[in-house]
C-alpha cells in the first residue's frame, strides 16, 4: 500500500457524486503537475471516496479549485479504442481540504507600502513591526 499526499488543480469536470448498488461515492480528476528538465509535465489522478464529508464537500469541487487529497494510491491499466494501454491513477481519499493559492490583495497596508517604497530605492529593507529588532550591544562580535 502507498499512502499519498498530492496537491493538485481540479479537471475539466467537476466533482460526480454516484449513488449505486454499494452505496454512495464521489469522484473527481485532478491534474497534478510536475516540473522535471524545464518542462511540465501533468499527470491525471482520479480522486474517491465514500466518506460521508466528501460527499458533502463534492458541490464546492469545482473546475480550477486547488485541493491537498492524502489516501491510498492505486494504479489501473485500460486499453481505449485504438488499443493502446493506459495507466489510471487513483486514489482513495482519507482526507481532503482546499489550498489557498495565495491571490495578490490590491489594497497593501502601511507597512508593506514602506518595504517595496523602501526596496525601489535601493534602501535596507524595513523589518516587520513584530520581528525581532537585534540590538547592537546583544551581538557577540
Amino acid at each position: 500500500m502507498i499512502y499519498t499526499h498530492t496537491i493538485g488543480r481540479i479537471g475539466a469536470k467537476d466533482c460526480r457524486v454516484i449513488t449505486g448498488t454499494h452505496g454512495t461515492f464521489m469522484a473527481v480528476d485532478i491534474a497534478v503537475d510536475d516540473y522535471s528538465k524545464g518542462k511540465q509535465i501533468t499527470t491525471w489522478v482520479r480522486v474517491k471516496s465514500s466518506k460521508e464529508n466528501h460527499i458533502r464537500l463534492a458541490e464546492y469541487l469545482t473546475k480550477g479549485r486547488m485541493v491537498l487529497v492524502e489516501g491510498t494510491l492505486t494504479s489501473s491499466i485500460w486499453t481505449d479504442r485504438n488499443g493502446e494501454n493506459h495507466i489510471q491513477h487513483s486514489i482513495i481519499a482519507d482526507s481532503i481540504a482546499f489550498v489557498n493559492a495565495g491571490k495578490k490583495d490590491a489594497t497593501d497596508t502601511p507597512a508593506t507600502k514602506a518595504r517595496k517604497a523602501a526596496k525601489a530605492e535601493g534602501e535596507a529593507p524595513v523589518p516587520p513591526a513584530d520581528a525581532p529588532q537585534d540590538k547592537s550591544e546583544d551581538l557577540p562580535f
